[in-house]
């Protein structure tokens, strides 16, 4: 009864002219958003109710006979219990789907290249594995599981590592910064469903449960189709499936410019000004000297104090520092590095002076 009223709607309100269910347009997405996680390659993308979480690992290890120069990629899609009373667990054959079509999409469309992961040949490459967890389903899931790799792929660094004859150093992000991986093309998926002779772009839960048939069309931001995945038993006329890679075309550019602010956005986040990273002791050096000289003052205060109790005292050794009462009209000399003071006993003193009699240079380890 309820998926009948559903389809109802569905058709009635677009052959009218009217808004979905959902009060979208024919063509509109649901609100998208995409999150990064305070590590490199984590990504939580969220498309309408629709949320999936991309975390990228990779691993060292020794490449097979066939590819001796090439990494490998690999993607694993677990869809839990918790998100829908549809999955009963984490392998299902839908995940299986969505797995293969992941894996045509980016993987066979040479997205990344995975020349640029070898190490030593035929001895030692870095391989790459995506893991995509449904935490909350609304429909889309392709969609969601695409845009959520295609952002944990550009958002990962992987360590640098340098080759010194057979011995191989791999750095941690401490010792060098990490490198970004080679993203050629990011090609997104647009999922379109039909009920009848409607269109529905990215269907929710309800959509999906009638409409008769789905086609899902992969695209780049170079107008290429990478992969088209037609699911249900609907059949479509040449013209309706030109028209569904415009639409799939239009809809990669938008997300395809997301996915990239939202990078940029989290780059200027972590991003460090490059005076403080190329000079790290500079910050210590001058709260160092701010101490120091707040010290002196105090020391020199009280200095001063002893002195005007006592007259005949005109100057006082601190260290390597001679304290002297002056006034406005004498003259220091440290042309020699040696301070001198003209004094002058029937005037007042009116200022402190502290001459540095030797210039010595102190070193501060760590500094």
């Amino acid at each position: 009864w309820y998926q009948r009223r559903v389809r109802e709607a569905v058709v009635s309100t677009q052959s009218t002219g009217g808004l979905r269910p959902d009060a979208r347009e024919t063509y509109d997405y649901r609100n998208i958003q995409i999150e990064f996680g305070s590590r490199w390659g984590h990504a939580e993308v969220v498309l309408g109710n629709t949320r999936v979480m991309a975390r990228v690992s990779a691993q060292i290890e020794k490449p097979p006979v066939t590819r001796p120069m090439e990494g490998s990629l690999l993607f694993f899609v677990y869809f839990s219990p918790m998100s829908s009373a549809k999955f009963s667990g984490n392998r299902t054959d839908f995940s299986t789907v969505v797995t293969r079509l992941l894996e045509r999409t980016i993987k066979e469309t040479r997205v990344i290249d995975t020349e640029s992961l070898c190490i030593v040949s035929g001895e030692k490459v870095i391989n790459l594995r995506v893991d995509l967890n449904l935490l909350d389903f609304a429909g889309n899931v392709i969609d969601a599981c695409c845009i959520a790799a295609m952002s944990a792929l550009s958002h990962f660094r992987r360590p640098d590592f340098v080759v010194n004859g057979e011995e191989v150093t791999v750095f941690t992000e401490k010792e060098r910064d990490p490198i970004p991986l080679s993203v050629l093309h990011i090609p997104i998926t647009c999922t379109i469903g039909f009920a009848g002779e409607k269109i529905l772009v990215d269907p929710s839960d309800d959509e999906e449960s009638v409409m008769d048939g789905f086609v899902s069309i992969a695209t780049n931001t170079h107008h290429e189709i990478c992969y088209i995945y037609m699911g249900g038993g609907v059949t479509l006329t040449p013209a309706l499936v030109s028209k569904c890679c415009e639409i799939s075309s239009l809809k990669t550019q938008e997300i395809s410019a997301q996915i990239t602010s939202c990078l940029e956005a989290d780059a200027a986040t972590r991003k460090v000004s490059p005076e403080n990273a190329s000079k790290p002791s500079a910050i210590s050096s001058i709260s160092l000297q701010e101490k120091m000289d707040k010290l002196l003052v105090e020391d020199l205060t009280s200095i001063r104090e002893k002195m005007e109790t006592d007259d005949q005292v005109e100057s006082a050794q601190y260290g390597s520092i001679t304290i002297r009462y002056i006034d406005e009209t004498d003259t220091v000399d440290t042309v020699t590095g040696v301070g001198t003071v003209k004094e002058k006993k029937d005037q007042t003193p009116t200022k402190l002076a502290a001459i540095q009699k030797t210039p010595e240079k102190e070193s501060f380890p760590g500094f």
